[in-house]
């Protein structure tokens, strides 16, 4: 298998600018030797997302995710090891050279195959809707939505045509094997010859990069499910998706602000209306992992999903999913029973544009649905309003937000706020917090390695990020000399490292076994606490190794000594007493212990 060699690697490393990459997803702020923010892989509402200036490595104390510059792009835009090298390389303008060959693992030989045939699959569905009458009837739709070519053009729409038999035998022809197209996420995996696209308007769904990685398909007809979309695959993942997002994220990030819609037509709608800051979930609820991906570009989001009974518990569920994660949320109520491609096929884009002004604050909306959905005349209405509104309580970032809010709850529903603050710290005692189970936002329970810190993992930590790791091999250290099994783990890696010429701190670190291990490194580098003490920790270390090897080598001697027989040779005795008497002396000036 090819892979990137570790000088290669290294120039990538060394020509990054990696706290403007970062800066692009986290907003940062220094605080003491390091950058800190918001983690952007999980829901928190005070800073433990840090950077270190020096090493580039990151690490979130509450999420404990952390690593290299490499590993962040990984993870942040679900990219393979090589599709992330080859993203910063292009940064910062490295030729990528593969050693051995150029073949791909066979993982990513299927992630790039399935990229190419959505690609291939949209341009062809893309061709069908504007160049031939199957797709006629289907851009008649589009155009009577409101949707132009120019914008059917930028979102690559098309049209898949119904007969169910031409895309496996197109696909067939083109040399594709059944085992891969029962994995693409475009037949059944129980019946190739059924294609889940028939007859339908498609969507080509694009990643952060805009690279086509799913499709949503809109039925032409009654039968059957009015929208469905790709399962997941290799390269989809639909709960950390959304529509239009590569197309409306310049956008997202020049207003500070995102409009999440209910479905493809209605963020077209938006788009059609100018309005190019609109995205959508993919037929599922509004989840926390799209929610972070709007954090990271953004501060403000608006919701607007159908005013149906379905539309508006959509609705009261993302605002607290939305709050939680720390985005400033507002709620747009469009006509009754009008969502916005009805409006802008029916009123025009001026119209759209006009009610997009009208938002209410997510509090407000959920105070108000909380009259409508409950008899507050009653005392069992005013106490499940007030219970109502607990996971939005919970999900407020500020004590003073919190007891504000619980005045207005109190005034509008006609309880005090003293009796709706009781009610919900009760509740939070009991376990009833709903906002962690049921909206899916959660901090990872995970002890801190601070708490299992040994001298022996403090030591290996100092070395790894010392300037030259790799010299303190060769000063007489040996694995043996280590009692703490991650610190052992770390010591091997650092050897496996030095064999395969890798010299940055997270190509060693990716060498552990041990998570822990690695994690630890992680997490005293980007904390600062080692900063201007390395040196001391690494002579405490090896002075302490040192006695210890004194130590464990007068026991041996003595065992030798009280072992040898009575006719044992008088020269060999005296041989082991001089060395015994040598290493006291050593152990005498060090601080050794020789009570033995």
């Amino acid at each position: 298998m090819a892979r990137i060699s570790p000088q290669i690697r290294q120039e990538i490393l060394d020509k990054t600018d990696f706290l403007s990459v970062y800066q692009e997803h986290v907003r940062l702020q220094k605080k003491g030797a390091s950058f800190w923010g918001l983690c952007p892989f999980h829901s928190e509402k005070t800073p433990s997302f840090s950077v270190s200036p020096d090493t580039g490595l990151f690490y979130c104390f509450g999420c404990h995710k952390g690593g290299s510059i490499i590993q962040f792009i990984m993870d942040i835009d679900r990219l393979s090891y090589t599709e992330a090298m080859q993203e910063l390389a292009q940064r910062c303008g490295v030729q990528i050279r593969f050693e051995e060959s150029e073949e791909l693992g066979e993982t990513e030989k299927e992630r790039q195959a399935l990229l190419e045939l959505n690609e291939r699959l949209s341009k062809t569905f893309h061709w069908f809707l504007m160049n031939h009458d199957f797709g006629r009837p289907a851009l008649e739709i589009l155009h009577k939505r409101g949707l132009s070519d120019e914008l059917i053009e930028k979102f690559s729409i098309g049209y898949a045509p119904a007969n169910r038999q031409w895309l496996y035998s197109f696909l067939k022809a083109k040399g594709y094997t059944d085992d891969f197209l029962k994995h693409s996420g475009l037949f059944s995996k129980k019946d190739l010859a059924y294609p889940l696209f028939a007859d339908r308007i498609m969507f080509p769904i694009g990643d952060a990069k805009g690279r086509i990685i799913a499709f949503g398909g809109r039925a032409m007809n009654e039968d059957g499910p009015k929208y469905i979309n790709s399962p997941d695959t290799a390269v989809f993942r639909k709960q950390e998706t959304l529509f239009a997002f590569s197309q409306a994220v310049d956008s997202i990030k020049n207003s500070d602000t995102a409009i999440i819609c209910e479905g493809y037509m209605d963020a077209l709608s938006f788009h059609a209306a100018g309005l190019t800051n609109a995205v959508a979930p993919l037929g599922t609820a509004f989840t926390s992992q799209q929610a972070m991906i709007i954090r990271r570009k953004s501060s403000n989001i608006i919701l607007c999903f159908d005013t149906d009974e379905a539309g508006l518990h959509a609705a009261e569920r993302a605002c607290s999913i939305a709050t939680a994660t720390g985005l400033e949320t507002r709620v747009l109520l469009l006509e009754e029973g009008k969502d916005a491609s009805e409006i802008l096929e029916k009123k025009g884009a001026g119209e759209l544009t006009r009610m997009a002004k009208n938002t209410i604050n997510a509090g407000y909306f959920l105070l108000t649905r909380a009259n409508q959905l409950f008899d507050i005349s009653t005392m069992e209405g005013k106490a499940k309003a007030v219970s109502f509104l607990f996971p939005f309580l919970d999900a407020l970032d500020s004590d003073v937000k919190r007891q504000e809010y619980i005045k207005e709850v109190g005034r509008i529903i006609g309880v005090s706020s003293h009796a709706v603050a009781m009610d919900y710290a009760k509740a939070k005692v009991s376990g009833m917090r709903r906002t962690r189970d049921t909206y899916g936002i959660s901090n990872l329970p995970y002890g801190s390695s601070n708490s299992a810190r040994t001298s022996d993992l403090l030591f290996m930590a100092a070395i790894i990020l010392s300037e030259n790791p790799f010299q303190f091999i060769d000063e007489n250290l040996d694995i043996e000399n280590f009692d703490d099994p991650r610190a052992k783990d770390l010591f091997l890696a650092l050897q496996e490292a030095q064999k395969e010429g890798i010299l940055d701190i997270e190509g060693i670190l990716s060498r552990c076994t041990d998570e822990a291990a690695a994690r630890f490194v992680r997490e005293v580098d980007t904390s600062g606490e080692l900063q201007g003490g390395l040196e001391k920790i690494i002579k405490d270390g090896f002075e302490k190794k040192k006695k210890a090897a004194l130590e464990r080598k007068r026991r041996d001697l003595v065992t030798q000594l009280q072992s040898l027989s009575v006719d044992a040779d008088p020269l060999q005795e005296k041989l082991i007493l001089e060395e015994i008497i040598n290493i006291d002396g050593e152990l005498k000036a060090t601080g050794g212990d020789i009570n033995e």
